[in-house]
């Protein structure tokens, strides 16, 4: 059993003798260890992806002998004197791998996803430095749409670069896919770098992990917008002169929106609401439903006196209405020129437009 074992690393031919050299030792010894941990080690290699039965059944079989002796095998009172404490525990911890990565086989070859992920958690519980493992369970958590923690195996395998570590240009293939994953899954890079960092140090997702689908994003991105067209007649009319501006372009503007005063009489307020993005004399940009990014343009034709420039600071609120007098599809921008802001004294007078505009 010993000679085969060694002849198995570079003879395919002796990995099947191997194996039933080891079970004629476990029929006549069930808690012999080193035969439980041969037919451990090579089943799988000669087994492949449509293993027999029978074969599979000696790999569950040997496997769980290898985790059940393990404790007895490396038994600190067994370590030999030239082997240190740490690598003893170390090797521990791979041996338990390796029985975990078995029965991890044998659960796929059952298509049994979730047998194969717990035996996937338990071999990097007992052996973190295995990237292989990792990429391999990351791939099958993408497969069943588990993305937070299928990301961050895959993060994982690409991070770490200790012993055990995927050869450099694996490495990096697997980075590219989880840059492109990452992005498409999230909708953005947000929150990557803190993942990447995370996986470096660590084999497994912490528990509770969350990252947002672009889906899930998007719509409550939809329902905060719908909530406010709601609860704000005056942004209801804001954004539906932009929906309709972006839709039909330069003959709906043209005709329903140039020229006309807005928000107008249909809405309580009679004011736009949004926050300064920039300011300086001849023009003020706003940002209406978005405070960050700017979708109104607040020209006027004489420069704002000193008291207007001080009443109106970046990153404030600022109430507006006026003549629109030009627009940008995208991004979207509504130019208004020489509008009024309430409690704001302009240079030049407010301009006055066809007629109130709903």
């Amino acid at each position: 059993m010993v000679t085969l074992n060694q002849l198995a690393a570079n003879d395919p031919a002796s990995r099947q003798k191997l194996i039933d050299k080891s079970s004629e030792v476990l029929s006549a010894d069930p808690k012999n260890f080193q035969a439980s941990y041969f037919i451990t080690r090579w089943g799988p290699a000669v087994g492949g992806a449509s293993p027999a039965p029978d074969l599979v059944s000696k790999v569950e079989t040997a496997a769980h002998g290898v985790i059940d002796g393990t404790s007895t095998a490396f038994d600190p009172a067994k370590k030999p004197a030239n082997l240190s404490a740490e690598d003893f525990q170390k090797a521990k911890g791979q041996t338990e791998a390796l029985a975990h990565n078995a029965l991890a086989w044998a659960a796929t070859s059952k298509k049994d996803n979730a047998a194969t992920a717990s035996e996937y958690k338990a071999s990097l519980q007992a052996d973190p430095a295995q990237s292989n493992i990792a990429a391999q369970y990351g791939k099958m958590l993408i497969g069943e749409k588990k993305y937070p923690e299928g990301l961050f195996e895959y993060a994982r395998a690409a991070q770490y670069d200790g012993p055990g570590a995927l050869p450099a240009a694996t490495r990096q293939q697997l980075m590219d896919y989880f840059n492109k994953a990452y992005k498409d899954f999230h909708g953005s890079d947000e929150g990557k770098e803190q993942m990447l960092a995370q996986a470096k140090t660590q084999a497994l997702p912490p528990e509770g992990l969350q990252v947002t689908s672009i889906a899930d994003v998007e719509g409550k991105k939809a329902e905060e917008l719908n909530k406010r067209i709601e609860s704000d007649p005056s942004f209801k009319i804001w954004y539906a002169v932009k929906q309709n501006v972006q839709d039909k372009g330069d003959a709906f503007f043209n005709e329903s929106v140039k020229e006309y005063e807005l928000p107008g009489d249909a809405a309580p307020s009679k004011t736009f609401s949004g926050t300064v993005v920039s300011v300086d004399p001849s023009k003020v940009t706003v940002g209406v439903e978005d405070p960050t990014k700017p979708d109104a343009s607040l020209e006027f034709s004489q420069p704002l006196p000193a008291a207007a420039m001080d009443k109106i600071k970046v990153g404030e609120k600022v109430e507006f209405s006026g003549i629109a007098d030009s627009y940008v599809k995208d991004p979207y921008m509504l130019t208004f020129k020489d509008p009024t802001i309430p409690g704001v004294q302009t240079a030049a007078p407010a301009r006055k437009g066809k007629g109130k505009k709903r």
